[in-house]
């Protein structure tokens, strides 16, 4: 199995900073997508995020069907493929990814931190233990009160 591969076990989705072909946020999402279809999403959200919204956005896709191009394709090149050939405006997509860093700034130490890549001092320590306590019941909420696309 290549990296760009997700097992449909897989816990984590790809960091933020992982690119298909220069575009960040489309193999964490094709992860997501795989584990909402095989029943692992957990506490993720999936269309329900901004980040998400954004790109599902500017690719022209509801949540649905996102989550069928992603899961009726083995590798993310393919997958790819399949939105391009849906139609979507590549150099706006590109913009948005390379913006992504700037844009996103006040999440991306809230997942690097979550997902082990960011080693926990003693202030973000108790911070992270807050949040992973309350993660579950406040994503199922956000879930209610902002519904996918």
């Amino acid at each position: 199995m290549s990296p760009q591969d997700v097992s449909a076990t897989q816990c984590i989705p790809r960091r933020w900073t992982v690119e298909v072909d220069g575009i960040r946020w489309l193999p964490r999402m094709i992860d997501k997508a795989r584990m909402s279809a095989s029943g692992g999403l957990g506490a993720y959200l999936i269309g329900n995020s901004p980040v998400d919204r954004a790109l599902l956005r500017h690719l022209k896709l509801t949540t649905p069907e996102f989550v069928e191009i992603a899961t009726a394709y083995r590798e993310d090149a393919a997958v790819l493929d399949a939105l391009r050939q849906r139609g979507f405006d590549e150099p706006r997509v590109r913009s948005w990814s390379d913006r992504f860093p700037q844009t996103y700034r006040w999440l991306i130490p809230l997942w690097d931190l979550d997902e082990g890549y960011i080693k926990p001092n003693a202030v973000t320590r108790v911070a992270l233990a807050v949040f992973r306590k309350t993660e579950g019941p406040l994503m199922a909420a956000f879930r209610k009160i902002s519904p996918a696309p």
